[in-house]
């Protein structure tokens, strides 16, 4: 089996999964933007409203992409026909991860970097920035723990249990943060303060990322039985 096959097989599936949520894409994405133009034209009236729309835009494209994606195509017995191509299970993987992870992705950077813009200084004091970092990161892992359990489990039981999970539980986490002396002290100040706090929470939350991925590519590699 050559490289160059390989290679090419990656691509289109790539290409597949990018062209299925290509619509869903665009609409979540306009979503984002309509919940921070509802923050300018409303301001405070509407600005916790429209915080808490952009959050949920930013999960759910996380969901849509991952069922849609994963989930779907092994429901609609898609994945048979798929590894029936010159692929492997590691390629399979690679090109899965590397559609979702490119896909929403773009959705989630696009999206933070105007949320910062709008939702800092007018709707929320700029102390808010760090603790948002941590809001907007941790909406990131949620998607990571949907995506790597989609990924290594079969079925939809797992998927529609990691969706609970990663919703009730990244609420609870965020509340927990809120709580902590140093984000507590500090998220309401006028200036942005960075403390020990901060970057330890975004440095466990980015270890936490970058581990599910590792490990989602280590348990696909242990499979010895993949359909």
């Amino acid at each position: 089996m050559s490289t160059d096959t390989n290679r090419t097989v990656i691509r289109a599936l790539i290409r597949k999964d990018l062209q299925i949520m290509k619509i869903p894409a665009i609409c979540y994405w306009l979503g984002g933007i309509g919940s921070i133009l509802l923050a300018i034209f409303f301001g405070d009236a509407a600005g916790t409203i429209a915080f808490i729309l952009f959050i949920s835009v930013l999960f759910g494209s996380g969901v849509h992409a991952a069922m849609q994606t994963v989930t779907e195509e092994r429901r609609e017995q898609n994945l048979p026909f798929i590894m029936s191509l010159p692929i492997t299970i590691a390629d399979y993987t690679v090109a899965k991860m590397t559609a979702n992870l490119s896909l929403v992705g773009t959705i989630w950077l696009t999206l933070s970097a105007a949320s910062f813009i709008i939702f800092i200084g007018d709707v929320m004091p700029n102390g808010t920035i760090p603790f948002m970092c941590i809001i907007l990161l941790a909406v990131f892992l949620a998607y990571i723990v949907i995506l790597t359990t989609t990924m290594v489990f079969k079925g939809l039981a797992p998927a529609i249990i990691a969706v609970v999970a990663a919703n009730l539980g990244s609420q609870a986490y965020v509340w927990w943060v809120a709580d902590l002396h140093g984000v507590r002290s500090t998220v309401n100040s006028l200036d942005i303060v960075w403390n020990a706090t901060y970057f330890s929470v975004l440095g466990i939350q980015l270890a936490a990322i970058i581990g599910l991925i590792g490990l989602t590519f280590y348990a696909q590699s242990r499979k010895t039985e993949f359909l």
